[in-house]
C-alpha cells in the first residue's frame, strides 16, 4: 500500500479536483502491475492496474491478483465511467483499500457494492499514509474550500529574513522540498512585500519529465506591485481591494493577469493584510476548484491567515543561524494561540522540518 502511496504522488498537480490515488496489483506476492492517476479526466488508478496486468498476463492470473488502491472505487461516471462495476466486471476477487472516500456521493458505498458482488474487501490499510495523500481533496470535496498549508522557512530565533549578502535562508535540501511542494498544490500565496522586495519567480524548479507551476496569488491591496515583477504573467492573479487604481488594474491585466478584488473585512485592525477579506478569498478559490493553497509569507501575511484560523498545516524549515530582533519575524501579534498536532520532524542536511496540523485556540485574559 506505501508503494501505492508513492506512485499516487506521480500525479500530483496533474488532477486537478481529482485526489491522488495509486494502485498496485499482486498475484502470489509478486507486484505484476501497478497504476496511478495521472491527469484530470484520464482513466483511474486502478483501472491502468488492471489494463496493464491484462495486456501481459492471462485473464485467471489477473481475477486471483489482489488489488490494493489508495482510495476506494469510484461508483459514479464522470470524466471517466465508474470503476467500481467495472472491477467486478473484470472478475477481481480481492480489494484492499487505504482510505474511505470523503466525497459524500462515495463515502463507503463501493466497499458496499464490491462485498454484494462477492468480492473480498478490507479497509483501512495504511490509511494514516493515504489519508495524508487526499488532505487537500477531502477539504475541497467536503467545504468548497481549498486545503492551506503554511510554508515557512525561518532562523531558529524566528525570523524570515536574511542578512543582505545571504539570498536564501534554506538549504538545498529544504529548498527542494519547498519545489516538490509548489508541484504538489494548486496555488501560491504570497505578500506585495515579498514580491517588492525579493523579485521572486514562483515557478517550480524540479528535475521533472512533467511540470506544474502553481497559480501565483499577490495579495497586494492598492498594486504596488511593478509591472516588471518576475511573477507577473497569465498565471498571476492580483488581488487587491476594490477601491485600488482602474488605471492599475488595466496595466496588470495588459500584462496577463487576472484581478480578484475583495471587499474590506468588517473585522478591521486584527487583519494586517490591507484588510482585505481572507475568507472570501478562499471561497473565491474554492469557486474556482482551486483545492489547495500555500502561503509563502510575508508576516503580513502569516499573521493575518492565522488570526482567521485560516491555515491548516504547517511546514517551517528551521536553519541553524540566529540573526537578531532587526530581522523580520515569521509573524506579528497574534490572537491565536497555533498548537501542532500529529508533528513530524525531519532533518534536511543542516535544517530540519517541523510539520504538523493546525489547532487553534484564542488568549484567554486571566
Amino acid at each position: 500500500m506505501r508503494q501505492a502511496v508513492q506512485l499516487a504522488r506521480r500525479g500530483a498537480g496533474w488532477v486537478k479536483t481529482n485526489p491522488l490515488v495509486g494502485a498496485v496489483l499482486v498475484y502470489r506476492g509478486q507486484i505484476i502491475a501497478t497504476g496511478y492517476h495521472a491527469r484530470f479526466g484520464g482513466p483511474h488508478a486502478e483501472r491502468r492496474a488492471v489494463q496493464s496486468a491484462l495486456q501481459r498476463y492471462p485473464k485467471r492470473i489477473v481475477q486471483h491478483a489482489t488489488l490494493y488502491v489508495t482510495l476506494e472505487p469510484c461508483t459514479h461516471d464522470g470524466k471517466t465511467p465508474a470503476c467500481t462495476p467495472w472491477l467486478i466486471a473484470q472478475g477481481i476477487k480481492e480489494v484492499i483499500i487505504g482510505s474511505r472516500d470523503p466525497n459524500p456521493l462515495e463515502h463507503g458505498r463501493s466497499v458496499r457494492w464490491l462485498r454484494r458482488a462477492g468480492l473480498q474487501v478490507t479497509s483501512g490499510v495504511a490509511q494514516t499514509d493515504c489519508d495524508y495523500l487526499i488532505r487537500c481533496y477531502q477539504k475541497w470535496i467536503t467545504t468548497k474550500m481549498p486545503f492551506v498549508l503554511g510554508k515557512v522557512g525561518m532562523s531558529i530565533d524566528g525570523k524570515i529574513s536574511a542578512p543582505k549578502h545571504q539570498r536564501y535562508i534554506s538549504n538545498p535540501a529544504a529548498l527542494y522540498r519547498v519545489h516538490q511542494l509548489r508541484q504538489e498544490f494548486d496555488s501560491l500565496i504570497v505578500g506585495v512585500n515579498t514580491i517588492v522586495h525579493d523579485n521572486p519567480r514562483l515557478t517550480t524548479r524540479l528535475s521533472l519529465h512533467r511540470l506544474s507551476h502553481p497559480i501565483k496569488i499577490i495579495l497586494d491591496s492598492y498594486l504596488r506591485t511593478p509591472l516588471s515583477s518576475q511573477a507577473i504573467d497569465e498565471h498571476t492573479v492580483m488581488v487587491c481591494r476594490e477601491t485600488a487604481s482602474r488605471q492599475r488594474k488595466t496595466a496588470f491585466i495588459k500584462k496577463g493577469a487576472d484581478i480578484l478584488e475583495l471587499p474590506v473585512d468588517p473585522t478591521g485592525g486584527r487583519l494586517l493584510t490591507g484588510y482585505m477579506d481572507m475568507q472570501r478569498l478562499l471561497q473565491e478559490l474554492g469557486r474556482r476548484n482551486i483545492t489547495s493553497v500555500i502561503i509563502e509569507g510575508g508576516a503580513n501575511v502569516f499573521t493575518t491567515f492565522i488570526n482567521n484560523q485560516a491555515i491548516d498545516e504547517f511546514y517551517i524549515f528551521m536553519a541553524p543561524a540566529i540573526y537578531g530582533a532587526t530581522r523580520l519575524p515569521f509573524t506579528y501579534a497574534l490572537d491565536q494561540v497555533v498548537q501542532l498536532t500529529s508533528v513530524q520532524v525531519e532533518q534536511l542536511d543542516d535544517n530540519i522540518l517541523v510539520r504538523g496540523y493546525a489547532h487553534y485556540s484564542s488568549y484567554s485574559i486571566s
